[in-house]
């Protein structure tokens, strides 16, 4: 499809292919690209985990041939280029300004589903990105009060080191922390940056076991605590909450 042609993309479909490369800025072409939308089930998307792609077949339902037209319009239109070596894709100016807004929230979902199913690994892809676009992830979870992003933001503090990044991270736990103080009717709470510091420096699998395994004086058995407050006491991590299958009060000291 070159750039005259007369089947423009519409702006959902230049949004989708735009948000799609984010997945290979300097990694794949336009090829890679093309698979990544109509869900190709190429071994390369397998082995880069493309297949987890929110954009991941998108197009799955017109031919890979319509697929390669359409990025290539994307191409010659300004939004996308290659580099001359090896014909990687990166954003042009245009392209950047066009998407980033979007690849600010679609990131942000991405992060929030990370946060609730216990996936900090993902912070891993969050280091990769433009500072841009991290600084306006930033905005979007202090404008949106996302209180339980508050430990994976801890965890992305911890692995940030590309300034001014940090400091804002910083600024955002302080706003969340302080919402949550004011705000009686929130149920699962954090007692300090510390204390969540000191627990996320405990790996995520030995995390998720102690979760499972607390005693309820109630139950008089193992059970799993949730809505737990984390704390800390002469150094000691604790955790206080409410037993999962009564609802009674129980606690964790994690030695």
């Amino acid at each position: 499809m070159n750039k005259n042609s007369t089947n423009l993309l519409n702006e959902d479909e230049l949004t989708t292919i735009l948000l799609a490369a984010n997945e290979i800025i300097m990694y794949g072409g336009k090829v890679l690209l093309g698979k990544i939308l109509s869900g190709s089930k190429d071994k390369r998307i397998y082995t880069a985990d493309l297949h987890h792609s929110p954009m991941y077949g998108a197009f799955a339902d017109i031919k890979q041939k319509e697929v390669i037209e359409k990025v290539e319009w994307v191409i010659a239109n300004g939004y996308l280029t290659t580099d001359e070596r090896l014909s990687l894709l990166m954003y042009t100016d245009k392209g950047w300004d066009f998407v980033k807004d979007e690849l600010a929230k679609s990131i942000y979902t991405e992060f929030a589903l990370a946060a609730e199913f216990g996936r900090y690994e993902y912070v891993q892809f969050i280091l990769g990105q433009h500072p841009e676009l991290k600084m306006d992830l930033l905005d979007l979870i202090e404008e949106r009060s996302s209180k339980e992003l508050i430990d994976i933001l801890i965890e992305w503090l911890e692995l940030e080191n590309f300034k001014p990044i940090p400091e804002r991270i910083r600024e955002v736990l302080q706003a969340l922390d302080k919402d949550i103080s004011h705000n009686p009717h929130v149920t699962h709470e954090i007692n300090s940056f510390e204390a969540n510091k000191n627990w996320l420096m405990i790996p995520a699998e030995i995390r998720q076991m102690l979760v499972r395994n607390v005693f309820c004086g109630h139950c008089k058995d193992t059970v799993q605590i949730e809505k737990y407050v984390i704390k800390t006491l002469r150094d000691t991590v604790v955790l206080e909450g409410k037993c999962k299958n009564c609802g009674n009060s129980v606690a964790r000291v994690i030695d």
